[in-house]
């Protein structure tokens, strides 16, 4: 009915000093062989053991884990085992601990496999209902293909999956095409680039992964979607920017999943991102769009989390690995993972990677992974420094830009207020008590882990909000008990480093107060899109004055396009009077160094008369 994780081996007295605890192995379906007949072992089966079960439970071989050399008499033994009863009910399966197996029916700890469907299951029951779930999903879908007169059930997976483009998206005219992508503030460049889909049925997915994007809320891609959809499918390398919110993370999987389901090998998909929060929330995606597909498992290689769990998972045939890059670099020196049969190579928050200085690392990973492989960088911001990073590692590159390059999502309302140092918890509790501004849950961004524990106190002292604090510093499970709550709405307000200010999709979260304002605007368009996801409106509050004097003009440029007011305080700044008037002049100088028909004499006669001999 189900493979347990682990059997236990029943020994004689006289063994009980010599016994090693039993291995957890989880075999894949093919290797599990089952006995419909007596259950008896056969002591002479070159150590493998049968294990006679209880009521209507098959038997099923367990392999015993390596023990020093055994005589005739130890192997005649080793066939009485017995199996530790498999728990009828749900009700008595313990919860599962950070980085165990989760069973997909009620969330406790997975102890099983379904040998059906290769899922985790906690007991009988759970695994019941699931077959349950999956046979009505089988039956809906055999339905819906017999309701056209003489059509064929789609096969649920194409031996050779090749993107074409849908008839519709080749019948629109060049003109059409541009004309769509300027209304969908979608700019591209490179050579043959494929046009942008318009929606999901026209990749051509198998029929499990379009339902899974239906059950997951996709209804329609957003314009990032449309073309990095297609771009991706196509193996080519990307190298990907949007407004904060705007669906990057299902962008870039729905081209992992596709090759993830086509290839033997394992891993070969890689994943990294800078945070373990997010590396948590990609994994959470993959899996819900995953669901159903077969053979398609993940793993979550991060730090915080205890490391055998995750070299457990890892050497359970996964297809796709998700990884901070310390871990996976840890791991890489134990021998436990080898990349050379990954095809596919995801960098999120590539900008994030180099400030928190992981670029080194993300190199050394990508040393051992095929030189061949389709690689896409992906993030809101594109700096100067991702475009060097970008001509290392992308060949023949598809530039991808949807929305205003390095701008907050037009969604969300941005408001910037002269605050001075002192002056500013007040302000905040004036926020919080603000019925229009205050919509729970809100998020405080805090420039040291210190101050966010401070602010938190003084938040539930002064307003008697449900507040709490979130760094580094915080244990992972702590970490993760909090960005659940968030998803939930148990904290109405939650006071964070930029720990959050990256990647997490938040969709509870209305209003943003930036109690400190980043030390650069990349951190600033991050934390402000903590706001307004996958299209939701939002409100985000920004605290300036003098201490962040040299950021004065960048503010004024990003936010005063939006219609945002700006205090006169910053705008009759003379340090911003200052910061303009360079810019301006760096400007002219870099004109001046153009060649052009009306100013090539000037300059050959300032070159000859810097070379006259005097």
């Amino acid at each position: 009915m189900f493979v347990p994780r682990s059997l236990k081996v029943k020994r004689n007295s006289h063994e009980e000093d010599k016994g090693c605890a039993a291995k957890k192995v989880k075999p894949e379906a093919e290797d599990v062989r089952w006995d419909e007949g007596s259950g008896h072992g056969h002591p002479a089966d070159a150590g493998v053991a049968e294990v006679a079960t209880a009521g209507d439970r098959p038997s099923v071989e367990l392999r015993p884990c390596p023990s020093p050399q055994v005589g005739p008499e130890q192997g005649a033994t080793a066939s009485c085992l017995s199996e530790e009863p498999v728990k009828s009910f749900s009700k008595t399966q313990r919860w599962a601990e950070p980085g165990e197996p989760v069973c997909v029916v009620c969330g406790r700890y997975g102890e099983y496999i379904c040998d059906e469907t290769d899922e985790d299951v906690c007991s009988l029951e759970c695994k019941a209902k699931h077959l349950l779930q999956v046979r009505g999903k089988e039956e809906t879908a055999a339905g819906h293909s017999l309701e056209g007169a003489g059509s064929q059930p789609e096969s649920p997976l194409p031996l050779l999956y090749v993107y074409k483009e849908h008839p519709f998206i080749s019948s629109l005219q060049e003109d059409q095409v541009e004309n769509l992508k300027q209304q969908l503030g979608i700019s591209v460049q490179g050579q043959d680039i494929a046009r942008p889909i318009i929606d999901f049925e026209h990749c051509g997915f198998p029929e499990a992964l379009n339902l899974n994007l239906k059950a997951s809320g996709y209804e329609v891609p957003t314009p990032i979607q449309m073309q990095m959809t297609p771009v991706g499918l196509l193996g080519r390398d990307i190298l990907a920017s949007a407004d904060t919110g705007s669906g990057k993370t299902a962008a870039f999987l729905l081209p992992v999943i596709i090759r993830a389901l086509l290839e033997s090998t394992c891993p070969s998909a890689l994943i990294l991102t800078p945070t373990r929060e997010l590396a948590i929330q990609i994994e959470r995606q993959a899996k819900e769009l995953m669901r159903g597909l077969p053979r398609m498992k993940t793993v979550l290689l991060v730090g915080g989390l205890p490391l055998p769990p995750q070299l457990y998972r890892l050497r359970q045939h996964v297809k796709v690995l998700i990884a901070t890059p310390g871990r996976l670099l840890d791991v890489m020196k134990q021998s436990s993972v080898r990349l050379c049969g990954v095809k596919i190579v995801v960098v999120d928050e590539a900008d994030t990677m180099l400030k928190m200085g992981f670029q080194q690392q993300v190199l050394d990973i990508l040393e051992h992974v095929p030189h061949g492989s389709q690689t896409i960088l992906v993030s809101a911001t594109i700096p100067a420094s991702i475009e060097q990073l970008a001509g290392q590692l992308l060949q023949e590159p598809v530039r991808i830009a949807a929305g205003e390059k390095n701008l907050p999502g037009s969604h969300v309302r941005q408001i910037v207020l002269w605050v001075e140092e002192p002056a500013k918890k007040k302000k905040l509790f004036e926020i919080l008590n603000d019925k229009k501004l205050f919509k729970p849950p809100v998020l405080v961004f805090v420039d040291c882990r210190l101050g966010a524990d401070l602010l938190s106190e003084a938040v539930r002292k002064v307003t008697g909000l449900k507040s709490v604090s979130m760094h580094s510093e915080k244990s992972q499970t702590e970490r993760r008990s909090i960005v659940q709550g968030l998803l939930d709405g148990d904290h109405e307000v939650v006071v964070s480093t930029g720990v959050l200010g990256r990647g997490l999709d938040l969709v509870r979260v209305r209003l943003v107060v930036n109690f400190d304002m980043p030390s650069s605007m990349d951190e600033y368009v991050h934390q402000v899109g903590r706001v307004g996801r996958l299209g939701q409106s939002g409100t985000a509050i920004t605290f300036v004055n003098n201490s962040s004097r040299r950021l004065f003009w960048d503010i004024a440029k990003r936010v005063k396009p939006t219609g945002s007011l700006l205090p006169p305080q910053l705008l009759h700044s003379p340090y911003l009077q200052e910061q303009q008037r360079r810019e301006q002049q760096r400007g002219r100088q870099a004109q001046s160094r153009l060649v052009t028909g009306a100013n090539l004499m000037d300059i050959i006669r300032k070159h000859e008369k810097s070379h006259a001999p005097k």
